[in-house]
């Protein structure tokens, strides 16, 4: 039996641990180590990552990391204005990405990643959806606020943490690897505005 001493140097070593496999993707200042296809304008503003609508060139819009990922828990904080329509990509694998049809991401379901919904409008893929695969256990999370999204590819499982609460679980995941994105959505002209900030990715062994 472990003294209170010898757990608190193991818990602290695991602390350690963590802290060196969990690393920044997104540093506040510039895309470095992203890369944007299709439409949308990104900017950064007072160290948060955010996507707008292009008005002279309305349809999605995504940034994706240069990185790919296999088994990993991405954490990040996310803010939707109302009526706004977002989402996050993960395990997507390198492709030419359009705004249309089976050029966006998640879109040929037998090879591609999938898309973590962020929207509190469509009633067929709310908040914390898998876009168009499986919608999501409970309805978490409000527009205007930041909320946060604790996402974990382990395998072909992918579970998805809102604000603390999980609100799906799914499989089969496609690919075993690939890319993690942003998206800002629109076939029209809109205002609506996504921001992210502390993004950050943890390698599972």
């Amino acid at each position: 039996m472990l003294s209170r001493r010898e757990w608190l140097v193991g818990a602290g070593a695991a602390c350690v641990a963590r802290g060196a496999a969990e690393r920044t993707l997104f540093d506040g200042r510039s895309l470095k180590g992203w890369k944007h296809s299709a439409n949308g304008i990104w900017t950064i503003e007072d160290g948060v990552l955010v996507g707008r609508c292009d008005h002279a060139k309305p349809g999605p819009g995504y940034l994706f990391t240069e990185e790919e990922f296999g088994d990993f828990r991405l954490r990040l904080e996310w803010f939707i204005t109302k009526g706004g329509n977002s989402g996050v990509y993960v395990r997507q694998p390198q492709r030419e990405f359009g705004a249309k049809g089976d050029a966006r991401p998640a879109q040929i379901r037998e090879t591609d990643g999938v898309e973590v919904q962020i929207d509190y409008n469509d009633p067929k893929n709310l908040t914390g959806a898998i876009y168009n695969r499986k919608g999501p256990i409970k309805v978490v999370g409000v527009e205007d606020q930041w909320n946060r999204y604790d996402i974990e590819c382990r395998g072909q499982r992918i579970v998805v943490r809102l604000n603390g609460e999980q609100v799906n679980l799914w499989l089969p995941l496609p690919a075993d690897r690939g890319l993690v994105g942003m998206q800002i959505h629109g076939g029209q002209p809109h205002d609506h505005v996504v921001k992210f900030r502390n993004i950050t990715v943890e390698a599972l062994s």
